[in-house]
């Protein structure tokens, strides 16, 4: 299985003999992973963090060579695919005690996961999945490593020739004109302020502060760009080990919110909604927080959607955003059978 990154610069894959670790846990496990890409010899490495810094499973896939290609081929989508489990059941019971934490003041926001079981009908090759994944979502961070393969729309940190990238989402609505309600001003309040505050000791001036709407499929984000040249020596490493996690996909207060999700979610998350991207031996890389993602276990694929909880939440139309989200990988997978 190739690891792949597809971005605005083209498609890098890695090839042949690949050394693979598991970075270990906690804040170090960034450095860690800068280490062995820099202890192989190799120019460049593709990584994929668990959500929550206490669990293993972390990968570094470091391979003899990577290639910048121009494009991916479309493949048509695979027939026959199977439902073993919509999760919906235990979202509901986790957003009902969601709601009752914030009301009781236990947390301002959280970001509950929808876990979703598929089954494909035959041994998945993840390229097709990517393959089929660029052709529905051209401006989105499309990734493949050690099984896990999405397409997200939030770059986490881009560290690149000495300056910082981020775009920070959260606040998500069918409808443009709904982004401006209350809610979802609340929801992208807490992510901003957090990411502006954590990139604010990693940059040497922060030259760009610039809030837009995203667009992807029939989904609209609030986003907040954040751009300034890096304090000198500064690595992707060291920016990853404070920015993650950030409010969009953990909650405000952050430990109070990561506890919380170990209590309501049925499994672990994994590496869905942790950093995923690809690190250089001299510090740069690029990660994007890994969304409208699936993780390969045989024939079986785990997809994953979340919202975010604040005050004022509502149980339908929540469970309804994850029905958006988890569309862009069941698009990409083909259509369900009977």
């Amino acid at each position: 299985m190739n690891p792949m990154w597809v971005d605005e610069y083209g498609v890098l894959v890695g090839y042949e003999p690949h050394v693979m670790m598991d970075p270990g846990v906690g804040p170090d496990r960034f450095r860690h992973a800068l280490e062995a890409v820099r202890a192989s010899g190799r120019a460049t490495g593709f990584a994929s963090f668990t959500f929550d810094e206490a669990e293993s499973g972390s990968v570094v896939v470091i391979p003899e060579r990577t290639v910048m290609e121009a494009g991916l081929t479309t493949p048509d989508p695979f027939p026959g695919l199977r439902l073993i489990d919509d999760g919906e059941a235990s979202w509901r019971l986790g957003f009902r005690t969601a709601m009752r934490a914030i009301a009781n003041d236990n947390v301002a926001k959280v970001v509950l996961a929808r876990h979703v079981v598929v089954e494909l009908p035959g041994d998945p090759d993840p390229a097709q999945i990517v393959g089929r994944l660029a052709g529905d979502n051209p401006e989105c961070y499309l990734f493949c490593v050690d099984g896990l393969i999405g397409a997200s729309p939030e770059l986490l940190v881009s560290l690149r020739n000495g300056r910082v990238r981020t775009l920070a989402l959260a606040g998500t609505a069918t409808d443009p004109d709904e982004l401006e309600s209350v809610k979802i001003s609340e929801e992208h309040r807490h992510v901003a302020d957090s990411v502006t505050g954590i990139l604010s000791r990693h940059l040497a001036e922060i030259d760009l502060t610039e809030q837009v709407i995203v667009n992807h499929g029939a989904m609209s984000h609030v986003g907040t760009r954040i751009e300034g040249p890096a304090v000198a020596g500064t690595t992707v490493a060291e920016i990853l080990a404070d920015l993650h996690p950030t409010a969009a996909v953990a909650g405000t207060p952050t430990k109070a919110a990561i506890d919380l999700i170990r209590e309501i979610e049925p499994r672990s998350r994994g590496r869905y909604a942790g950093p995923v991207g690809w690190l250089g031996s001299d510090g740069d890389g690029v990660f994007a927080i890994a969304l409208r993602c699936g993780q390969i276990d045989g024939r079986r694929m785990t997809l994953f959607a979340g919202g975010g909880l604040v005050a004022g939440s509502e149980e339908d139309p929540e469970l309804a955003e994850t029905e958006l989200k988890l569309a862009p990988m069941l698009d990409a997978l083909g259509q369900l059978s009977s």
